[in-house]
């Protein structure tokens, strides 16, 4: 008898090591890298994630006027012409620009692992899409970003909410703390991701948009968004993640 499909949730940058390479994964950080990412995608921008000052140089140097956007502690602020978020993207002009985000601690995610195949990217924007385009593996693993070291509650929802399309497909909880994710997360209201940390800390900078932005635009976009590499799209052709680089 063929075995049931797993979903299983983890957290924080070096969670992409334990699942990358047998496991198809979704990488989430909603406030604020993965819904940037999903955005400028969805504009039909050319984007790609870096994760240091070196990525940043590098990916940069082999575009035509690149957007350099959010912020890393060795760069200097004066170096990024943007701020990570969707509002602060969608305001540049002209659209099609493309874009290199550097945006801890979520692109430090998509970049472990994506070293190892193609990645789905994941937001409140595109939950369903993300659950379709995982659905067809054997075993997923959604990984949240967190933030400063504690686990979001944002991101967690996200997580909750693919894992518990995923589970209505037919997928089991991986792990005890899985199902206690989707149990506690996976009906609450998006507007109470406003109450988090994250967003806390966003609107003590100001940037009282960005949050606003994330809580009113759920499941908004059709097609899911990958990564691979460090190229970022939204194409409802996802890549065979399982069987990336043989392994997945």
């Amino acid at each position: 008898m063929r075995a049931r499909p797993t979903v299983v949730i983890d957290a924080f940058p070096d969670s992409a090591f334990r699942h990358r390479d047998d496991a198809a994964v979704a990488c989430i950080d909603v406030m604020l890298a993965t819904t940037t990412l999903a955005t400028a995608a969805a504009q039909g921008r050319s984007v790609a994630v870096a994760a240091s000052a070196d990525e940043l140089r590098a990916l940069a140097s082999g575009l035509d006027d690149p957007v350099l956007a959010g912020s890393l502690p060795d760069v200097p602020a004066a170096a990024f012409e943007a701020k990570d978020g969707p509002c602060a993207l969608l305001r540049l002009r002209p659209t099609g620009r493309p874009v290199v985000l550097a945006s801890a601690p979520g692109t430090e995610l998509v970049a472990n692992a994506a070293a190892a195949g193609p990645v789905l990217v994941a937001c409140f924007r595109n939950l369903s899409a993300t659950a379709r385009g995982l659905a067809r593996h054997g075993r997923v693993a959604l990984l949240a970003a967190g933030w400063h070291e504690e686990v979001s509650c944002e991101d967690q929802m996200a997580a909750a909410w693919i894992a518990a399309r995923l589970l209505d497909a037919g997928f089991e909880a991986g792990d005890r703390h899985t199902a206690d994710v989707v149990r506690r997360w996976s009906g609450i209201a998006p507007a109470l991701a406003g109450w988090g940390n994250s967003a806390a800390q966003l609107r003590r900078e100001g940037r009282d948009e960005e949050v606003d932005f994330v809580l009113s635009h759920v499941d908004d976009l059709d097609r899911p968004c990958w990564c691979e590499g460090r190229r970022v799209v939204q194409d409802e052709a996802v890549p065979d993640l399982e069987a990336a680089g043989g392994k997945r």
